[in-house]
């Protein structure tokens, strides 16, 4: 690393610390969750802290970071729990582990699918166009299904933004699945773009077959099938054959918080989420147009058969009398 990148590092850290340690104080214990930039960890930190503030009489604090800052920080004592934390982004994870630079409380949710989609209803049901079409390999079966309308002759497969690593892969997989013979994979330049195909395929119950990934709110907003493949290894995929891998995302957290909050630790052990429960609550917060606090509450009260297993029944009855 060059001496500006270290200087950019140091930088983010303090700035990090400096926000962290800016509200003491209070005589109420207090805790620091770090918050990355997307909106599944947005929305499990504002149910955390809607459980722990009024289930707990727990004070706290959520700092936006980066991962590679959340790490630092969690190394240097000055954050307490990440709440969804991607292990397999974070290179020297195993060995922070197994070193004690930190510890792994639980596997918050490990189902974090992704792949080639279709829409459900043209693979199920009585008025379903393609009811054999059950893995990637099928598709050789359906291109004039997906037909491309810039290229007739072809299929269309969408994919996301070039550099993307997944988008890297299904360049490879066209190629040794000879998807490319009869298919143009077309990929996309933003996410949003992405979802905006899938989205106005399905109101019109089109045909549409893509790369999509969860927990997202588009999955959760719309029913789709991932199409089968084989099972992951890791010398298929670098050569665009089989399964994506899943990831576990884990809850980190500090020895020095589990040692002082050891009530607070067995909830954190306790929590689990999943793929689905995620993206049925982001297609909530797009649906409604609100925000991770409002979308936290609706979760909490309508979904009381997930949240109360992490809880004893007190806690959980002065939860619900908060946010009624």
């Amino acid at each position: 690393m060059n001496i500006i990148k270290r200087l950019v590092s140091v930088a983010l850290i303090l700035s990090f610390v400096v926000a962290i340690t800016a509200c003491g104080g209070e005589d109420k214990r207090k805790i620091t969750l770090g918050e990355g930039d997307w909106e599944s960890n947005r929305f499990q930190d504002q149910v955390v802290k809607l459980i722990l503030e009024n289930g707990y009489d727990v004070s706290v604090d959520i700092v936006s970071a980066d991962t590679a800052i959340m790490i630092a920080s969690l190394k240097m004592d000055k954050l307490d729990v990440c709440l969804e934390l991607w292990s397999d982004n974070v290179v020297t994870y195993e060995d922070d582990i197994a070193n004690g630079e930190y510890i792994e409380l639980g596997v918050n949710y490990n189902d974090n699918t992704q792949g080639l989609y279709v829409p459900r209803y043209l693979v199920e049901g009585e008025d379903a166009l393609a009811p054999d079409l059950k893995t990637v390999s099928d598709l050789k079966n359906y291109a004039d299904l997906f037909e491309n309308p810039e290229n007739p002759d072809s299929g269309i497969i969408f994919g996301g933004p070039e550099g993307w690593g997944a988008t890297e892969h299904l360049h490879k997989k066209m190629e040794a699945y000879g998807l490319d013979e009869m298919f143009d994979f077309r990929p996309i330049d933003s996410a949003a773009t992405l979802a905006a195909t899938l989205s106005g395929a399905y109101i019109k119950g089109e045909p549409w077959v893509g790369y999509y990934w969860e927990p997202t709110w588009v999955l959760g907003l719309y029913d789709m099938v991932l199409l089968e493949d084989s099972d992951y290894s890791d010398e298929d995929f670098a050569n665009g054959i089989g399964s994506f891998k899943t990831v576990d995302v884990t809850i980190a957290s500090t020895q020095s918080f589990v040692d002082e909050n050891a009530d607070l630790a067995e909830f954190f052990k306790k929590y689990h989420t999943s793929s689905a429960i995620i993206n049925e609550a982001l297609a909530y917060m797009q649906e409604n147009k609100v925000e991770a606090d409002e979308t936290a509450k609706w979760f909490l009260l309508e979904k009381q058969n997930v949240w109360t297993e992490w809880v004893d029944d007190e806690i959980a009855k002065k939860v619900l009398k908060a946010i009624q």
